[in-house]
């Protein structure tokens, strides 16, 4: 328990502190917070923890990738922070309002939403698989008192689902749980639901099936968020406990039974329609294009908006044939590269996490193998998409389907078997041929042209550029002229420095930024080859609060000789007194600059050979 305490600790501290969080939620793997500041996050340490496979910012909620033990951070973080400020009203920064935006916002609601109740979907889908396994190879009776209570866990997760989802919206929105589980309840209530001839003060309510129903509550939630704050406003506090209550859901109900309801379904049968149609025109291909999009969708937490319309066509149609299938194919792709690349990595850390995400990966959790190894795996990722979107054309080619919501992968094989007690299908068997296929396909790419790679990178490096570019306009001088004993002496590793006649800042080697000075005033690479150089830029400009510097880069980024990376203005130094001198400086004890040129130089020169000492 300490670890998951000890981490929770730091992303706290370097989230900006309890006060800065809003809002705290986690899924299967991933804790997701909502802050007032994004300025105040401190992203690459909190990416640098042990414990975090990667990180993503979507709109003002920051996702961590946490993997399967996610459940215990989110339990420590929530002791750590105690209570969390949820109110809507928070301080946040002001956002442009644009299409990309609203689609965020739009996006983050349905997540925020979704996201809490998947448990609920999940083991209702895999005890149907249970039922389905039990009746077609153990001879589980369907009128025996187990299978009747089983079916109920399994109908109760789908049938109230109007009740899970007003508990949840509701409470994404700030407004009392409570009040949006009670909206829920009542358009399930056996008076209400598929009810003919009703009518409210004369209107006539459409006839709608709510149970399973998905968008009529949401927006039944969204109108009650409106009316909670229109109260909030207008009702006195000594009566507010219960004259609220009262009101909202007798404004909400009839509201969303008059017209969001039947709104509601008439969306939902729209998205349906559009996706029959995007199915019918691409056919196959559409669910091969869904595996090949999943790790991108994952990538930006947009796939949980798909989870709506795949309870759509369960509740329809029994089963679905689109998108799940192609999700099949892209998980077992995703966790199946993963393992290629633990198969050939040299490098032991990188070893143990892609081992452990990868089997997460197989098995349906793709988030720590996407944020932990694939999004900084050029070849990975792309022989992920390849192989999914292969796999998927044929799940879509052969109508693959999945009869429950479960996120696919072999722990979820039991859901492609049919519920009539036939036994095992040709739907299952395809299921396995898909997941053959995606795995091999996937591995075999990733390890191929990954192992390749890798060994071209080696052969590279042990021929890689060992000089050191000049990094601005000026004169070239010694180090030893430099106006600062600690450069002068060499007491921070050889190099030169440079006089600079312009602003611009260029990049004196190939390779990584490791550190950039919060005042701005020095920056450190270290280069492709091996190589620690130090950019200072000025003497005792430090002082200055990174106030004359426009730095371009930051740490982590890859950068190649000669890019700019900065500038600096040159005469607010001088008019502050200070020197613009700027120095390069090799950091390690064990190298030093040869064949130094001092005359007729220009930016992007090689003004030195990096040699070992012995």
């Amino acid at each position: 328990m300490a670890q998951y305490e000890v981490i929770a600790a730091d992303i706290l501290k370097n989230i900006g502190g309890k006060e800065n969080v809003t809002n705290i939620n986690h899924c299967a793997t991933r804790l997701r917070l909502q802050v007032a500041d994004d300025n105040k996050i401190n992203d690459e340490a909190i990416s640098k923890l042990s414990g975090v496979a990667g990180t993503v910012m979507h709109g003002n909620q920051y996702q961590i990738v946490i993997g399967t033990d996610v459940a215990n951070v989110y339990n420590e973080f929530i002791k750590l922070s105690g209570d969390v400020q949820t109110d809507s009203t928070a301080t946040t920064h002001k956002k442009d309002v644009s299409l990309k935006s609203v689609g965020q916002t739009i996006v983050d609601f349905i997540s925020g939403t979704f996201v809490p109740i998947l448990g609920v979907l999940v083991a209702a889908g895999l005890v149907s698989a249970v039922l389905n396994i039990g009746v077609s190879f153990f001879g589980l009776s369907t009128k025996s008192g187990t299978y009747t209570v089983l079916y109920a866990i399994y109908q109760a997760g789908y049938y109230f689902l109007p009740v899970y989802l007003g508990y949840s919206a509701a409470k994404k929105l700030n407004v009392s749980a409570m009040m949006g589980a009670f909206l829920g309840a009542t358009l399930l209530y056996k008076t209400i639901d598929s009810a003919k001839g009703l009518d409210f003060l004369g209107l006539m309510i459409p006839q709608i099936q709510y149970n399973t129903s998905v968008i009529p509550i949401l927006l039944g939630v969204l109108f009650m968020k409106l009316i909670d704050t229109g109260l909030d406003r207008v009702t006195p506090k000594s009566i507010k406990f219960f004259t609220k209550p009262l009101l909202t859901m007798i404004i909400v109900v009839p509201v969303t039974l008059l017209w969001l309801g039947p709104l509601g379904y008439e969306i939902g049968t729209v998205i349906a329609t559009g996706l029959n149609f995007v199915n019918l025109k691409l056919g196959w291909l559409s669910v091969g294009l869904i595996g090949a999009l999943t790790p991108l969708l994952v990538m930006t937490g947009t796939n949980q908006a798909l989870f709506p319309l795949c309870i759509a066509a369960i509740a329809s149609v029994g089963y679905d044939a689109f998108i799940l299938p192609g999700m099949l194919a892209a998980n077992i792709a995703v966790g199946a590269a993963t393992l290629a690349v633990a198969f050939y990595t040299k490098n032991e850390h990188e070893k143990q996490v892609a081992l452990s995400a990868g089997i997460t990966g197989v098995m349906g959790i793709t988030e720590p193998s996407i944020f932990g190894v694939l999004i900084k795996n050029r070849i990975a990722l792309l022989s992920t998409m390849f192989a999914a979107g292969i796999s998927g054309a044929l799940a879509g080619l052969v109508s693959l389907k999945q009869y429950a919501i479960v996120s696919p992968g072999i722990a979820a094989l039991p859901t492609f078997v049919h519920s009539s007690g036939a036994g095992l299908d040709n739907n299952f068997y395809w299921s396995l041929v898909v997941v053959i296929l995606s795995a091999g396909l996937s591995f075999g790419l990733t390890y191929v042209f990954g192992r390749k790679a890798q060994l071209q990178k080696k052969d590279e490096l042990a021929t890689d550029d060992m000089h050191v570019y000049q990094p601005v306009s000026g004169q070239v001088i010694p180090l030893q002229e430099v106006n600062d004993d600690v450069f002068s002496k060499g007491l921070l590793g050889d190099g030169f420095a440079v006089k600079p006649d312009n602003r611009g800042v260029y990049s004196p080697v190939t390779g990584t930024v490791t550190m950039v000075a919060e005042t701005k005033h020095a920056i450190g690479f270290l280069s492709d080859s091996g190589i620690e150089v130090l950019i200072h830029l000025g003497i005792d400009t430090v002082e200055l609060n990174g106030l004359p510097f426009d730095i371009k880069i930051k740490n982590g980024n890859h950068v190649v000789k000669g890019q700019l990376i900065g500038e600096m203005n040159l005469d607010m130094i001088r008019k502050e007194q200070k020197d613009t001198t700027v120095i390069v400086a090799l950091t390690q004890p064990n190298k030093q600059l040869e064949d130094k040129r001092y005359t007729d130089t220009q930016i992007g020169d090689v003004i030195g050979n990096v040699s070992v000492v012995q």
